[in-house]
């Protein structure tokens, strides 16, 4: 042995690595398997050089390596896998490096480009079979499980898997926690993710810990699809955070808090917050109820407010505990004794909480910085006035909105070009109607209303429904005085009529939408309208339009509460047959019950049984009514049901999706949409663009063209890209939905893409198309100016303003137009659409709000759910009394006008013309004195004076041409030296005439507290941490309700101002006069009032009398008329 191999050497040349292949590989054949490992070995050390070579000898070496001798199947595997590797063949390069043992190192300090590519592969290979494996596991329903390959198949698991671990361990010597965590979230293997964790917080320092949760945190929320895992690995993450504060580490609270809410820890939440109010940082406290409220989760948040303690004294009528069970409140019962300090810092998060306090500072921040243009209802009024007779309708308030700065020449506009068209068309009039309600959102702006009642008593019928119900709209939020808007049209008695109630029923649906507000709602007041609500809803069966506005309010009310009662007087409506009223019913049972399917949550087994029930009872309903708004109702809310529950709602969409009523399928668009809304889940997507262009029915197409926009929202420019061949679809229907998708979620961006790819739908032979392309491109330049859009949006305005006045649009293009027009100034220009919270939850009022919004297409009154996606875009400091500082300010690295408000549209000033008097030429009276002349001869001499007179004629002709020439010329001659001026008057004249030179822009100012901050402009805003008020997150976005600490608490703070709601925020009222006594003229005491002389008087005064004295000369200057 020892002299072959020493003689090996010799019979193989080192000169050239081609030579030794050649002759390595003739030695492949030889018997001896000694000799075999020997060449084998050497093709090792070569084989990255002269792979060529060895290639067409893959077949003997892959047999070599499963059949041959012990010793040489691992060379044997090591230089077929790296011929493979070679051959761009990484599948088979790994299925042969896992059989070559320890030739395949993956803790080699040394890395190579082989061995990185090969883990790559492993690590992939290992995420599909765990996943396919966790599929097979878990799967309730007969979906297809992906199958593995045949070159899979002969992979091994084993020894993939001990690859993989591997590399774990290689993560762990390198301190790459991030890499393992990534690897183990995709493959779903959640005791890793603990392993994980636990090695780094052995290893690593707290503060590189909490890094790592971090990353972990955002890593779960975005990486993994599936809602199971998901939950699993939360809270593995959850108790590293909360082994991490008990040893008292630095770490982040918000992300603790926002780790437990999103696994429903109720307890714990309420825990942390109690913490911290007892640990002296009630400003981190108070910025996590704020944070509670922006996320949207009502019932959490009051379950919350529930365990947090109160005063002893409030034991009656308060509702503390009752909602959550005993085992959470005992985790976070305080101490016995609490000072009276502390109990004021729980009234203060109570009431962020339940007290409705967020909503107020919502409402008092759009009353206040209300931006919108009266000019536009204006003009829309003019273009839609209807010259017909309508239905008296009372639309006044009881209070008056005041100190808004929005423009009536919007709306002015908008109603002129309504007016100028006759002829009564009320759908445009109930859209013009809307549109005001969408321009003013949340304001309690109604001064267009009040000015113009006449003009909205035309709405008759449904539109008196419509437009009673759009103060809801105006007055979204403001609880406290909605009772006392709404109380002319609500109404007062059960109606016993079927006839008549459209006020009636939409106050009710206002009065919904009123308290539909999360963060501005109240538990008290919840409950109390809840109440009202639901008295009518169950005594006005009579009457399918009050039942259609109380069934909604209630819906809207009790969104989200899961209340079987409620949802037992809404079905006894529903089974009533009646079309109108039981789509309400449908709409509001899945309001009730959104997101239960498949929740295994609820602490009460009988609750959750009888929800199943229910659920049955709805599916065997819309099969066997006869009524398609009632089936449609159903099937959304069904849908609505589905919310958020992702594959736990796999088994009710599967079975309305293949059913065989297109309305049903048509839910099950929507179920799918709203199920994995905002996931990015790429089985969704495939199932919804299998739908849309394979469904037979157009409304089925369209509902999942839309659904796409929900499901990527947090990824918003995906969607254009998916719809981009959409969009030349055949179907209409198709094209409408594409134009909607690309405006629901590129919302308040100004894409420049998208507008471009809307452009053309503008001009579609379609006239709902056109309307989409309307509503989309308008939903696109929400909150954008001017200088943002590259000059586009003022052109756009034009466009809308001369569709909605032009007689030969069709009426659903001028529909698209008018609500485009409130679409794009929506709030005061103050509100976005955004399905997310500043947190990154996903909002459920917000989809819910624009889920039922798209149900327009088939009911108009579904057009003012649009209130419930506006979120506002404002930023308000505060300090830990709840007032903000105005010298509190935030710097924005950009020029002014980029996010400035649009200019306002500018009133036709319209001249009045003066009659004057008549000025008589010399010329003119020369003319008249011949005329007269001419006259009198024709009655005296007859006919042969006649030829005399022509004669004469002609020489005073010839004379009064000769007189007009020199006037003339005298004329001139005298312009010509009244128009000759002085050098220095030319010099005068050229300094008036020279205008200021423009001053350059700046490129960064400050925003004062509070103000508008765009989520465009969040990129380019910073807080300035050198002032007296910093932020209490001074990493954060600068948006939304900032807690600010003091630097200087004892220097006194002069300029703070305290959050006032729109009812107490009036106008001020004048300081009364000084004490004085009063005396009758000719009593002993009268003083009599002193006359000022004319010395006294002012310059104003003058003016004044001069004015008036004018006005009387014009007045008896005018003719009189007999």
């Amino acid at each position: 042995m020892a002299t072959l191999a020493a003689i090996l050497p010799h019979a193989v040349p080192q000169t050239s690595s081609t030579s030794a292949a050649a002759g390595l590989l003739a030695m492949l054949s030889e018997p001896s398997p000694t000799l075999q490992s020997a060449a084998l070995t050497r093709l090792l050390a070569i084989v990255d050089t002269s792979w060529h070579m060895v290639a067409p000898h893959l077949p003997e070496l892959e047999e070599l390596a499963e059949n041959g001798s012990s010793k040489n199947k691992d060379v044997a595997a090591a230089v077929a896998s790296r011929v493979f590797f070679h051959l761009e063949e990484p599948t088979q390069a790994l299925r042969l490096a896992l059989e070559s043992g320890k030739y395949f190192d993956v803790l080699a300090e040394e890395r190579s480009l082989y061995v990185e590519t090969l883990v790559s592969e492993a690590i992939a290979r290992y995420i599909q079979l765990r996943r396919a494996a966790y599929e097979q596991a878990n799967s309730s329903t007969t979906s297809t499980v992906p199958t593995p390959t045949s070159t899979e198949e002969t992979m091994d698991p084993e020894k993939l898997s001990r690859v993989v671990h591997e590399m774990f361990e290689r993560c762990y010597r390198d301190g790459e926690y991030n890499h393992a965590l990534g690897v183990a979230l995709e493959s779903y293997e959640t005791p890793k993710v603990s392993e994980i964790l636990q090695r780094c917080a052995a290893d690593q320092s707290p503060a590189d810990l909490e890094v790592t949760l971090q990353h972990a945190l955002e890593a779960c929320v975005n990486l993994v699809s599936k809602k199971s895992v998901r939950n699993k690995a939360l809270g593995i993450i959850a108790v590293e955070y909360t082994k991490l504060s008990r040893k008292g580490g630095k770490y982040n609270v918000t992300s603790l808090v926002k780790c437990q809410q999103l696994l429903g820890n109720v307890a714990d939440v309420a825990e942390v917050i109690l913490g911290l109010l007892d640990g002296g940082e009630e400003l981190m406290a108070f910025q996590l109820c704020f944070d509670l409220v922006d996320n949207g989760d009502l019932n959490f948040v009051q379950k919350v407010s529930a365990l947090l303690p109160s005063k002893p004294a409030q034991s009656e009528g308060t509702d503390v505990d009752e909602t959550v069970s005993t085992d959470d409140a005992v985790e976070v019962t305080p101490a016995p004794t609490r000072s009276p300090e502390s109990y004021t810092l729980l009234k203060q998060a109570q009431s962020i909480l339940i007290g409705g306090f967020p909503g107020e500072l919502s409402l008092s921040f759009l009353h206040r910085n209300s931006n919108s243009d009266k000019l536009i209802m204006e003009s829309l009024k003019k273009n839609l006035d209807e010259k017909g007779d309508g239905t008296p309708g009372e639309l006044s308030l009881s209070f008056l909105h005041r100190n808004s700065n929005s423009d009536k020449l919007i709306m002015e506009s908008l109603k002129k070009n309504l007016d100028e068209k006759g002829g009564r068309n009320s759908v445009l009039h109930n859209c013009a109607v809307v549109s005001h309600a969408y321009l003013n959102a949340g304001t309690t702006n109604d001064t267009f209303l009040r000015d113009h009642l006449d003009w909205m008593r035309k709405a008759s019928n449904w539109a008196k429904f419509s437009a009673t119900t759009s103060l809801g709209v105006l007055h979204a939020g403001h609880t406290t005085e909605a009772v006392t808007l709404l109380e002319p049209y609500l109404p007062q008695a059960p109606s016993t009529s079927a006839a008549g109630g459209y006020a009636e029923g939409g106050s009710l649906y206002a009065l919904g939408l009123i308290h539909g507000q999360n963060s501005a709602i109240s538990s008290s007041k919840q409950v109390e309208v809840s109440s009202f609500l639901r008295e009518h809803l169950r005594t006005n069966h009579a009457n399918e339009v009050i039942s259609h506005g109380a069934a909604l309010g209630v819906g809207l009310v009790n969104m989200g509460t899961g209340s079987m009662e409620v949802v037992n007087e809404l079905k006894e409506l529903l089974y009533t047959d009646s079309a109108v009223a039981g789509e309400a019913a449908g709409l509001a049972i899945g309001m009730v019950l959104v997101g239960t399917v498949g929740d295994g949550t609820s602490s009460d087994p009988a609750t959750a049984e009888e929800r199943k029930e229910i659920l049955g009872e709805l599916k065997n309903y819309a099969r066997e009514t006869q009524h398609e708004k009632i089936i449609r109702g159903v099937s959304m809310g069904l849908a609505l049901m589905c919310y958020g529950c992702e594959e736990n709602a796999d088994v009710l969409i599967e079975e309305m999706r293949s059913d065989r009523d297109p309305v049903l399928r048509y839910g099950a668009a929507y179920a799918l949409s709203l199920a994995y809304c905002g996931t990015g889940s790429n089985k969704a997507i495939r199932m919804l663009l299998h739908t849309a262009v394979s469904d037979v029915n157009d409304d089925v197409r369209m509902a999942a063209v839309i659904g796409l926009a929900f499901v990527l929202f947090k990824t918003p420019g995906r969607v254009p890209q998916l719809v981009r061949l959409l969009l030349e679809s055949f179907n209409p229907h198709v094209r409408y939905a594409s134009c909607m998708a690309v405006g629901i979620a590129m919302s308040g961006s100004g894409d420049a893409e998208s507008i471009a790819m809307l452009e053309p739908m503008l001009d579609d032979m379609t006239d709902y198309v056109r309307q989409g392309a309307l509503l989309a491109t308008s939903m696109i330049y929400m909150q954008q100016s001017d200088a943002s859009c590259g000059k586009k949006l003022k052109l756009f305005c034009e466009r809308l303003v001369n569709i909605t006045g032009d007689k030969h649009m069709s009426t659903l293009t001028k529909m698209g137009a008018i609500l485009g027009t409130g679409l794009m100034d929506v709030g005061g220009r103050n509100c976005e659409l955004n399905m997310a919270s500043r947190n990154g939850f996903t909002k459920m009022t917000m989809v819910v709000g624009l889920a039922l919004w798209l149900q327009h297409w088939h009911w108009y009154p579904m057009m003012h759910m649009l209130s419930l996606a506006l979120t506002p875009t404002y930023t308000i400091g505060l300090n830990k009394d709840f007032k903000y500082p105005k010298n509190f300010e935030i710097n924005c690295y950009s020029k002014p006008s980029v996010f400035a408000y649009p200019k306002h549209l500018e009133a036709k000033k319209v001249e009045k013309k003066l009659r004057v008097e008549t000025v008589a030429l010399s010329t003119t009276a020369k003319t008249n004195a011949r005329a007269a002349r001419k006259k009198a001869k024709e009655g005296a001499d007859g006919s042969e004076a006649m030829e005399v007179e022509k004669e004469d004629v002609k020489v005073d002709e010839k004379t009064e041409k000769k007189d007009e020439k020199t006037e003339k010329k005298d004329e001139d001659d005298a312009m010509d030296v009244d128009e000759t001026k002085t050098t220095e008057e030319v010099a005068d004249d050229k300094e008036i005439k020279k205008k200021p030179p423009r001053q350059p822009e700046p490129l960064s100012f400050r925003i004062s507290n509070p103000s508008r901050i765009t989520r465009k402009q969040l990129s380019v805003c910073a807080f300035d941490l050198k002032q007296r008020y910093k932020p209490i997150r001074p990493n954060g976005k600068p948006r939304g309700v900032i807690m600010l600490s003091d630097s200087t608490p004892e220097e006194l703070e002069e300029d703070l101002v305290v959050v006032r709601t729109p009812y107490l925020d009036g106008e001020e009222e004048a300081e009364p006069p000084e004490p004085f006594e009063w005396a009758p003229p000719g009593h002993a005491e009268y003083v009599a009032p002193e006359v000022p002389k004319e010395s006294d008087k002012t310059d104003d005064d003058v003016a004044k009398k001069d004015d008036k004295k004018d006005d009387e000369e014009m007045e008896d200057a005018k003719p009189s008329v007999e």
